[in-house]
């Protein structure tokens, strides 16, 4: 009786250090889905660590692949004349959940570029069918990078893809993609603070 108390004891012991573990993010190279439970696709290329960057810089988006599916209720040229309002929005989720970075003293100051590629913007519709939950709701999907510009090198990329709008009333399509990037914005910002 004693050695089954002992055995269920060190399986306790041995299985808590490993459940933190599996529910830490990974930033080890690879390719994860699902990452944290939140971004559809992660590669990460080369780790590194956040604090060893002073600043992140947000490029202007990538707007030259996007798709703007046609929807009732909605015309694709007014939906991309919203699109350049994405970013301002984007930067404001990402700047309310990055952590505090505390750089190394005496560090050159270096800058993390984010690149962003918009490559789906569905405005929904307007006029939804009875019982269609995604009804008055747009999409977001993006495609990224983080790229070390000092050395060029691209330390990870990822997919993103986020419904906006799914229980609001009374928001445009712009509104609602706006709404949308800023959860990818947030997203992202949990992304780096990972490392």
């Amino acid at each position: 009786m004693n050695s089954r108390r002992f055995s269920l004891l060190l399986a306790f012991v041995l299985a808590c250090p490993a459940a933190s573990i599996l529910h830490a993010a990974p930033t080890q190279p690879g390719t994860y889905q699902k990452w944290k439970g939140e971004i559809d696709e992660v590669v990460v290329r080369i780790p590194f660590r956040a604090d060893d960057f002073q600043d992140i810089q947000v490029e202007p988006f990538d707007l030259t692949r996007v798709a703007v599916p046609e929807r009732q209720g909605e015309s694709g040229p007014a939906v991309a004349a919203g699109l350049p309002a994405l970013k301002p929005a984007f930067m404001e989720g990402l700047q309310s959940n990055l952590r505090r970075r505390t750089p190394a003293s005496g560090a050159p100051a270096r800058a993390l570029v984010v690149r962003i590629h918009v490559v789906k913007a569905d405005p929904g519709t307007r006029f939804p069918a009875f019982g269609d939950l995604k009804a008055n709701a747009a999409k977001l999907a993006v495609t990224g990078e983080l790229v070390d510009p000092t050395t060029n090198r691209t330390l990870i990329v990822f997919k993103q893809e986020r419904w906006s709008g799914v229980v609001t009333i009374g928001k445009n399509s712009s509104q609602l993609l706006a709404d949308a990037a800023r959860l990818i914005g947030h997203d992202v910002a949990e992304l780096i603070s990972a490392f």
